[in-house]
C-alpha cells in the first residue's frame, strides 16, 4: 500500500509508524516525526526513517505543506511528544531540529549521499536517547 507521500510504504519499515494525520493521537507511541512534503524524494524519506529505527527510535510520517526542510522540520518537532523533528523538503535536504532549539540542530543538502542520509536519521534517534551524535561532514 502506497501513501500520498511520493509513493512511501504506509509501512515505512518495521519500526515506522507510516503516515499519521494527528500528531496528538494516544494510540501512538512516542515517535521522531519525519514531516515530509508530498512530493519530496521518497529515498530520502526512506534512508532517514531507516537511520532512526536502526538506533531503536520509532518514526511517523507527518504531511507538512512546507516546502522547506527548516519549516518542515521545526513543524515536526512541535508537534513530536519527544520534542525532536526531522523534516525533509522538496528538494531533499534534510533538518533535525529540536523544539526547545531556536536553529537547526543537524542539516543536510539536497543530494548528500545516502549513508550520510541514514546517519543524519540516526542521529535524530540519538537526540531523543541522549546519546553522542555520529555527525557526518557537512552537518550542523
Amino acid at each position: 500500500m502506497t501513501s500520498p507521500l511520493s509513493g512511501v510504504s504506509a509501512s515505512g519499515g518495521p519500526g515506522c509508524h507510516g503516515r499519521i494525520d494527528r500528531a496528538d493521537d494516544p494510540a501512538l507511541p512516542p515517535a521522531v516525526l519525519v514531516a515530509v512534503h508530498d512530493d519530496a524524494p521518497d529515498e530520502v524519506v526512506r534512508e532517514v526513517c531507516a537511520g532512526a529505527e536502526e538506533q531503536g527510535v520509532p518514526t511517523a510520517l507527518l504531511g507538512s505543506a512546507a516546502t522547506g526542510a527548516d519549516a518542515a522540520g521545526r513543524h515536526a518537532a512541535s508537534e513530536s511528544r519527544l520534542e525532536v523533528g526531522v523534516g525533509v523538503g522538496v528538494d531533499g535536504a534534510v533538518v533535525v531540529r529540536h523544539a526547545l532549539v531556536p536553529h537547526a540542530v543537524l542539516t543536510l543538502h539536497a543530494g548528500a549521499p545516502t549513508p550520510h542520509l541514514r546517519v543524519l536519521g540516526g542521529d535524530a534517534a540519538r537526540i531523543v536517547a541522549g546519546l553522542p551524535l555520529r555527525m557526518v561532514p557537512g552537518t550542523g
